[in-house]
């Protein structure tokens, strides 16, 4: 039998039939090609050394106006900035929780920690520590709590929650000593679970008191919606607020994103949003899945959409002379993206 020369052609053809595809590739798995001949792909290296925590969910790259390139990560616990090989915590706080005292129990690492109003709290949630002085004879320093991260490992009360140090307590000491505890602000689950329990129904769709059923409310995982206003992120925690963390101050790595930014505050934007998006050619900040009434999170509407005024992030108010507005959609049930 005669020898025939042909040349199979670059790249992966999946649109034709295996037959259809005549001289092509119709699958490969982790190749590349090089010089129009596959090459398997040489493996991957880590960025950087730091864990990330939480499940990372939204990526978004921007660049400011000096050139630099930036990367936000927003997982179900943080908000991230990846700059130069480094990860920055840039997650936006709650009010700070002053006056709190700590408990400890003699060979237990776990700490129980008392605030001075209702702490808000969830099992899982983020809070850092400042302004740490500890009772005396628990066995631990004041550098182990200041400026330390700690995942809330349980609730007691509206005003008592637990966490876990590295090591035992030597002593079991009463609510003593005095700190600041500032809760990150909260994202959501890891992923999506069924909701069950009394408190869970809407009012009026059972009998009183009666506990909704798993195939009737579902609780969404902690999701964010990245985009960017020039050099600003914008960043909107799904079914909660909007933050806002500007790449073109001095001080940016170590600022975090916020409702405050200067020039860049959101505090008049709606505080309950499924999805955020910057429209890149009119500069409006599209809120959908909002609120109708904004501050009020009860009137959040799955399919309402609010746009801010053309320029002005913080301003939503239609009024004769300016381009703010709103409209609902009429087919469908709940907006889950947006392009």
């Amino acid at each position: 039998m005669a020898l025939i020369d042909f040349k199979v052609l670059p790249g992966i053809d999946k649109q034709d039939t295996e037959s259809g595809a005549e001289n092509r590739w119709v699958d490969c798995d982790n190749v590349r090609f090089r010089y129009g001949l596959p090459e398997k792909v040489g493996g991957w290296s880590s960025l950087v050394t730091d864990t990330i925590v939480g499940v990372a969910r939204r990526q978004f790259a921007f660049v400011d106006l000096e050139g630099n390139r930036y990367i936000a990560i927003g997982t179900d616990k943080f908000l991230l900035i990846y700059f130069e090989g480094q990860l920055y915590d840039i997650t936006p706080l709650k009010a700070a929780l002053s006056s709190s005292t700590i408990a400890t129990t003699s060979g237990s690492a776990v700490c129980s920690i008392t605030t001075s109003s209702a702490h808000g709290l969830s099992s899982g949630d983020i809070v850092l520590l400042d302004n740490v002085t500890l009772p005396g004879g628990t066995g631990y320093a004041d550098s182990d709590f200041e400026d330390k991260l700690f995942q809330v490992t349980s609730i007691t009360s509206t005003t008592v929650f637990t966490i876990t140090q590295s090591s035992n307590a030597t002593a079991t000491v009463s609510t003593g000593g005095s700190m600041d505890v500032i809760p990150y602000e909260q994202v959501g689950p890891a992923e999506q679970s069924y909701g069950y329990g009394w408190g869970i129904d809407t009012w009026g769709n059972g009998a009183w008191g009666e506990a909704a059923s798993a195939s009737d409310v579902s609780l969404e995982p902690g999701l964010w919606s990245l985009s960017n206003f020039g050099q600003v992120l914008v960043a909107t925690i799904a079914n909660g607020k909007t933050f806002t963390w500007d790449a073109g101050i001095a001080a940016r790595l170590t600022t975090r994103a916020s409702t405050t930014t200067t020039g860049f505050e959101t505090t008049s934007n709606p505080t309950a949003t499924r999805v955020t998006l910057v429209s890149p050619t009119t500069r409006h900040l599209i809120h959908l899945g909002t609120e109708t009434t904004i501050g009020d999170t009860t009137t959040q509407d799955d399919m309402f959409i609010r746009f801010s005024d053309q320029e002005n992030i913080n301003l939503y108010t239609p009024t004769a002379t300016n381009t703010a507005g709103t409209q609902r959609l009429q087919d469908g049930t709940r907006i889950m993206g947006s392009l």
